[in-house]
């Protein structure tokens, strides 16, 4: 009898090897170019997805972006950091720079950039940033503007998605509000203080509404009148400069750039545009003499290479998107939300 490894055996092995390459090579090229998943680990989007649902994110097929289309994409402003520990996200770049120039990025860079040791800088490529979920609600070449958290895309009033939710003042007919009823109704916790609280007297109420509830609650008799609960501050909205003092639930008219289409470049855009040209185009970008300078050329005029988005969370009040950091580039977008586990 003869003893020791077959060699019938060994093709059997290597074929088996085989497959397990071919499966693990077609798993990491689904995963990396056509579906991926991903956990919701916030609130800004809700009531549409809750925080700690997964999402499967069609990568492959999910151009054009359309007005309402969910986007997961990689944080625009997530290039640059200061690699120390108090600072990294707890003290963003962008922000410091704001700070040190007293409302000029450019000072404060000039400032940032002269001091290494005290600001060491980190740059992340774009595929190491963090991940985010938004819908985009104006696409490349158009014009966005809110006014009184009531959207308008080239000059016509937008409707938000029902399941979309933002405070609302609310004015009763007198009636208690009832537990299970205000719950399978209006999907609210009138127990939870963030969701329900009183705004003065016994038939008033600051709530946490869907814009779906807000229509039931009123055909429903509940209520006769609901107005939103608007946010008048104009701290951290972009583009964060002493021209520009729009608020989270007002802002703009504002032009979303598209690919190949040039603008007039003015003291008035310049905030609004700055960071494209130079961080997402790749140009060197400095104003010297009221005069602008786009790779040591004095120009009036600049013509965009990518196309951009604005995205907001369905959580209106509850969400960081453009309305604090701009545009995403459309080389920043992974994919579409295809499906919502």
């Amino acid at each position: 009898m003869k003893h020791g490894f077959s060699r019938k055996r060994l093709p059997t092995v290597w074929i088996w090897i085989g497959v397990g390459v071919i499966i693990v090579a077609c798993w990491f090229l689904v995963r990396t170019f056509v579906v991926g998943s991903y956990s919701v680990p916030t609130m800004a989007m809700e009531k549409t997805i809750q925080r700690g649902s997964m999402v499967l994110v069609n990568k492959l097929n999910y151009l054009p972006v359309k007005r309402g289309d969910i986007l997961v994409f990689h944080f625009p402003e997530g290039d640059t950091v200061i690699n120390l520990s108090e600072y990294q996200s707890m003290r963003p770049y962008y922000d410091v720079i704001r700070e040190l120039g007293r409302g000029n990025a450019d000072s404060g860079r000039r400032i940032v950039l002269s001091n290494p040791d005290e600001f060491p800088l980190a740059i992340r490529p774009v595929y190491k940033r963090d991940v985010y979920l938004k819908r985009c609600i104006a696409t490349a070449g158009d014009t966005v503007e809110m006014r009184d958290e009531v959207v308008y895309i080239n000059g016509r009033a937008q409707a938000w998605t029902p399941e979309s939710e933002t405070y609302f003042h609310v004015v009763t007919n007198g009636q208690p509000l009832d537990e299970a009823e205000m719950k399978a109704r209006y999907g609210l916790d009138i127990t939870n203080a963030e969701e329900v609280h009183p705004a003065g007297n016994a038939t008033e109420f600051d709530m946490l509404l869907t814009w779906k509830a807000r229509e039931k609650m009123l055909k429903d008799g509940l209520a006769r009148k609901i107005s939103p609960d608007l946010d008048s501050s104009t701290e951290g909205v972009f583009p964060n400069d002493a021209i520009h003092h729009w608020t989270r639930d007002s802002y703009g008219p504002l032009w979303i750039p598209k690919k190949g289409v040039s603008i007039q470049l003015t003291p008035l855009n310049y905030p609004i545009y700055e960071r494209i040209i130079r961080t997402y185009e790749g140009n060197k970008l400095d104003t010297r003499d009221h005069k602008i300078y786009i790779n040591d050329r004095e120009e009036t005029s600049y013509t965009f290479k990518m196309n951009y988005y604005w995205m907001i969370g369905d959580n209106l009040h509850g969400s960081q998107d453009s309305r604090y950091w701009g545009f995403v580039p459309e080389d920043h977008v992974i994919g579409k939300v295809w499906v919502i586990l």
